[in-house]
């Protein structure tokens, strides 16, 4: 239970509160959050629960389920994490194959250093981890085209850079990088959030979809929601550049 307190810890001393002030949120004494905080002791639920509100986390789902041992501690439990993107790096590790696309959005996979610290500041070590544990897994990605050809970047060279990363994502041999075409052109116009689909090793495990939300993602398990998202990125691939192209058009995007 060592990364539950570490966890509960870090979100007390983040709300800015005393362990006398959470003790009185849970209704337990002081000694009781400090074995908690030290991992000597599990929480009961109803404290964890209480706790997160107290901290104003509206989702105690990822510390439940390890406290119920319902899957193990990985990496990105580790306090520096975001609790809320918990649950989507769990399943995105669990994952063999990614479909991601979003309008004026470069997905985390294939951000540069400076596009990270330009939209999330602060997230950069967590973006290149989710990098590095990409490794052996697929990933399909559909970028749009003004997120390279306008993205937040104001520096001539931190553009570069994120077209090149693009360029030396799609060389590798488990990842397909696809430019969409303007929807001028294809007549093609997604209107929702970005978001990834989930395919996973096991036959009878079905996809999952992520919704990328200003607020955080949300995770949906609904066949139907599922499906139809199935079916909007088959379509903005068969509408986009195809792989092939996607050097070219890169590089014609790098000439403007």
């Amino acid at each position: 239970m060592h990364v539950v307190g570490e966890r509960l810890a870090e979100l007390r001393r983040t709300a800015g509160l005393s362990v006398r002030a959470a003790a009185s949120a849970a209704g337990v004494n002081l000694s009781t959050i400090y074995r908690i905080e030290h991992g000597l002791v599990a929480p009961r639920e109803a404290t964890v629960r209480a706790l997160l509100a107290r901290y104003g986390v509206p989702d105690a789902t990822p510390l439940l389920r390890l406290l119920r041992g319902e899957r193990a501690p990985a990496w990105y439990d580790a306090p520096d994490v975001p609790l809320h993107l918990v649950e989507e790096l769990a399943l995105e590790q669990q994952a063999q194959v990614l479909y991601t696309y979003g309008t004026h959005y470069v997905p985390p996979w294939l951000q540069t250093p400076a596009y990270t610290a330009a939209v999330h500041p602060g997230a950069e070590t967590l973006t290149q981890r989710r990098q590095e544990e990409l490794d052996g897994r697929h990933l399909w990605a559909i970028l749009d085209h003004a997120a390279l050809a306008d993205p937040p970047l104001t520096g001539a060279d931190d553009r570069r850079e994120l077209l090149e990363a693009v360029q030396a994502a799609a060389k590798q041999p488990h990842i397909a990088v696809q430019i969409a075409r303007p929807s001028a052109q294809t007549g093609l116009l997604h209107t929702g959030p970005p978001f990834t689909l989930l395919r996973f090793a096991e036959r009878d495990r079905p996809d999952e979809l992520v919704l990328h939300l200003p607020a955080g993602p949300v995770l949906v398990a609904d066949p139907g929601q599922v499906e139809s998202h199935h079916l909007v990125f088959a379509r903005l691939s068969l509408a986009a550049f195809r792989v092939k192209e996607t050097f070219d058009v890169v590089n014609a995007i790098r000439e403007t």
